[in-house]
C-alpha cells in the first residue's frame, strides 16, 4: 500500500490531499457526475450520507445566523494546476477526504486521512465533516450559506488504522446527524465478481460526485478488491457501493496516478487526467505494480465492521 507523504499545509488552504503520489484515475469514459445531474434516485439518496472533510480554517460566519461560508477555497485549475479544459476545472476544491455515515453519530473514512500527515488527535481537532457539499446547479457556489445543521466536528477517533494490510478510520461525531440515514454495509461474505459499482465522494476535493460504471478487475485479495472506478485523491474514504442494491462494499483507499503534465517535456505545464482503458490497462502514465496494477483499490468494509459495531454502542462525553 502506498503510504502518505508528509506535506506542508498553509494557512486556510490546508488541502491535505495527502500527497498521495499516484492515486486514482479515469478508466474509459469519465463517469463522474454532480449530484443534481444524476437520474438515479437511490444513488442521490446515498449521496445524502456522504460527507466532506474540510479544514476548520476555511469556515467563517455567513451573512445569516446559523449559516457558514468557506473562504480561501481555490478552483481545481488554480489550486492544482489542472488545465482549464479539464472537466470540473472551475469548481471549488474544499474537501480533503471523503467519509460516510454508518450510525447516527458514527462516520467511516480512510485511515490515511487521520494518520497520513498528523496525529489522529490533531486531525480530529482541526477538520470538520460537512454534508451536502455539492453543486445544486451548474451555477451554484457550494462554499456559501452552509447551514450549521450540515456541519459536524470530530468528537473522538475510535480507531485510525494505516498498515500494509488495512486503511480505515472510525470517527464519533459531536452529535447525531440530522436529516439523513446511516448507510447499510456488508457484514459477511464477499462481493461477487460481476457486481456493478458506484462510488460517492469528493475527487480532488471537489463537490460531491456520483461515479458509476465501475467493475471489479481483481477480487482475490483477502482484504481488498480492485476496480475501474473513476476516482482521485480526495475520494479517499469514499463509500463504494453495489450500484443496484446500495449496499456499501468497501472504502476507497488507493489507485493509479491522477494527473500528468499536458506537455511531457515541461513538468510545469498544466495537468491533464491520466486515462486508462475500461480494463485498467494502457494508461497514459504507464502501468504500476502491486494491487494498483489492477486499478483503484477498495478496502473491504468487513475490516472495519467490528469497530463500527463497537463505536455505534459508545457514548462519548
Amino acid at each position: 500500500m502506498k503510504m502518505l507523504l508528509p506535506i506542508t499545509l498553509t494557512l486556510l488552504t490546508m488541502h491535505a490531499y495527502a500527497g498521495l503520489e499516484g492515486i486514482k484515475v479515469i478508466y474509459g469514459k469519465d463517469n463522474r457526475q454532480d449530484v443534481y445531474q444524476s437520474t438515479n434516485a437511490m444513488h442521490k439518496k446515498l449521496a445524502k450520507s456522504n460527507a466532506a472533510m474540510i479544514h476548520m480554517g476555511h469556515f467563517q460566519k455567513g451573512l445569516k445566523d446559523g449559516f457558514f461560508d468557506l473562504r480561501s477555497v481555490p478552483t481545481l485549475e488554480a489550486g492544482q494546476n489542472v488545465c482549464a479544459k479539464e472537466t470540473f476545472s472551475q469548481q471549488l476544491t474544499a474537501a480533503t477526504c471523503s467519509g460516510f455515515l454508518v450510525s447516527p453519530d458514527t462516520l467511516v473514512t480512510a485511515g490515511h486521512c487521520y494518520q497520513g500527515f498528523d496525529t489522529p488527535e490533531n486531525v480530529c481537532k482541526t477538520f470538520a465533516w460537512v454534508f451536502d457539499y455539492e453543486m445544486k446547479s451548474s451555477y451554484h457556489n457550494p462554499t456559501k450559506n452552509i447551514p450549521i445543521t450540515n456541519i459536524y466536528t470530530c468528537k473522538k477517533v475510535v480507531t485510525a488504522q494505516l498498515t500494509n494490510m488495512t486503511d480505515f478510520a472510525v470517527i464519533k461525531l459531536d452529535r447525531k446527524v440530522v436529516g439523513r440515514e446511516p448507510l447499510k454495509f456488508r457484514t459477511s461474505g464477499k462481493i461477487a465478481d460481476s457486481t456493478s459499482l458506484v462510488v460517492i465522494g469528493h475527487p480532488t476535493g471537489l463537490p460531491t460526485k456520483i461515479t458509476t460504471g465501475g467493475k471489479i478487475t481483481k477480487n482475490s485479495e483477502s482484504n481488498t478488491f480492485s476496480t475501474t472506478l473513476d476516482t482521485f485523491h480526495g475520494n479517499s474514504g469514499s463509500a463504494v457501493f453495489d450500484a443496484k442494491t446500495g449496499l456499501v462494499e468497501g472504502i476507497l483507499i488507493q489507485g493509479k496516478i491522477d494527473y500528468i503534465p499536458s506537455n511531457p517535456r515541461d513538468p510545469k505545464s498544466c495537468n491533464v487526467v491520466n486515462k486508462c482503458d475500461d480494463n485498467g490497462n494502457n494508461c497514459i502514465a504507464g502501468e504500476q505494480l502491486g494491487t494498483i496494477k489492477w486499478g483503484e483499490v477498495v478496502l473491504r468494509i468487513s475490516d472495519a465492521v467490528p469497530y463500527i459495531n463497537y463505536a455505534s454502542t459508545m457514548t462519548v462525553k
